[in-house]
């Protein structure tokens, strides 16, 4: 491993046809942000960043720092240097910077399973936790879709394609200012289980508080499996009361990157779930949120968080593979991505649970003919309100 000192670090930036223009915040692309790590024998492994598709030039630039601290480094070194910079806490308590080193990481593991010839899930059990943990090769998932400006047809849509797929399971975002009530009635007519998505600190119109208090009366008297992203983070305060009037489950966190912001939904908001997101808060640092529920004997809280590409949603599977007992389930997008089809169509899926197959992961390729213009990163970048 001494000799595999990392010679280069590149960005990649992406992009791909999503969701047929009518995904909130979206044009007719999505942008994924990868960072793409060399070795000495020309061995190379990608990670991938979720704060990219926000602003992929803030990406590069960013990136592009944090690298001069890891070049010419082995790649075991350089993860002790990702932990170790993080005790800035002026720099890297939370933010892009945290989510950079996210996708630093993922590839240095990557490159690590590579050159010991380990599987990601080998990799991360053998650094961090002494070989001590096993591994399940099914993971429990639902399917992602729904957008909050989805017309009932479209939701009809995403149930079909969901139930193609082996999917009985989904997660859809709805706008409380709407017509949800038929939303509501097809997904509990036609799915499994279901849980809502608010995305309120996306969707500013869902703070309207009035409006939320009427749609949590009537959610409250459905079997929804958990609402997230009930409230803004610059509302939190008011979850409290909203927790003890309106008895739901309730997740939280894809916004957060820090440790922690999700020791504190844990033990202060006391959230049923977090939503953590693995290519925006560091595996260094979900190791850590892990050593604390293994401490405290807290079971079945995560639920990944994954709306990039197969990168993000591969990784969090790897993880789940071995943290079972604390990941609830793993998000995976449904929505039409002319980056991520091909892999969901080639999936095994049955019950929304995913079979891992071993040797299956080829993402280089892909990503390698894939040559995306950098032209036009503003256009599709993630727009806001």
């Amino acid at each position: 491993m001494k000799k595999q000192i990392i010679k280069k670090i590149n960005s990649k930036i992406i992009s791909g046809y999503f969701g047929d223009g009518k995904y909130y915040g979206f044009k007719k692309k999505k942008i994924i942000s990868l960072v793409k790590i060399f070795v000495s024998n020309n061995l190379y492994a990608y990670g991938e960043s979720l704060v990219g598709s926000y602003s992929p030039e803030l990406y590069k630039i960013n990136l592009k720092y944090i690298s001069k601290l890891i070049e010419k480094k082995n790649p075991y070194e350089a993860l002790k240097i990702c932990k170790k910079i993080q005790n800035n806490k002026f720099f890297f308590y939370q933010g892009i910077l945290k989510s950079i080193i996210a996708s630093i990481e993922i590839a240095l593991i990557n490159l690590i399973a590579k050159i010991e010839d380990l599987n990601f899930p080998q990799t991360i059990n053998k650094i961090y936790f002494e070989n001590k943990l096993k591994k399940i090769n099914t993971i429990k998932i639902y399917g992602s879709a729904g957008s909050i400006l989805s017309s009932e047809k479209d939701i009809k849509k995403d149930i079909m394609k969901a139930n193609q797929l082996g999917i009985n399971i989904l997660k859809i975002r709805i706008n409380i200012n709407s017509k949800y009530k038929e939303k509501i009635n097809i997904l509990r007519n036609n799915t499994k289980d279901f849980a809502i998505d608010l995305i309120s600190n996306s969707f500013e119109k869902n703070r309207n508080f009035k409006k939320l208090g009427q749609f949590l009366s009537y959610i409250c008297k459905e079997k929804i499996l958990w609402l997230e992203e009930v409230l803004n983070t610059e509302d939190l305060d008011n979850f409290f009361i909203i927790k003890k009037k309106y008895k739901l489950k309730y997740s939280y966190g894809e916004n957060f990157n820090s440790k922690y912001d999700f020791l504190n939904l844990i033990n202060y908001f006391k959230f049923n779930y977090i939503n953590l997101d693995i290519s925006h808060c560091p595996i260094s640092d979900f190791v850590e949120i892990i050593k604390f529920m293994q401490k405290n004997k807290i079971r079945k809280k995560i639920i990944f968080h994954c709306w990039g590409s197969i990168i993000n949603f591969y990784t969090s599977l790897e993880l789940a593979s071995i943290f079972n007992e604390f990941v609830y389930k793993v998000e995976l997008p449904i929505t039409n991505f002319t980056l991520n089809d091909k892999f969901l169509s080639s999936s095994y899926i049955k019950n929304s649970e995913f079979t891992l197959i071993e040797n299956s992961k080829n993402f280089n390729n892909f990503y390698d003919k894939n040559n995306s213009s950098n032209k036009n990163l503003k256009k599709y970048s993630f727009s806001f309100d």
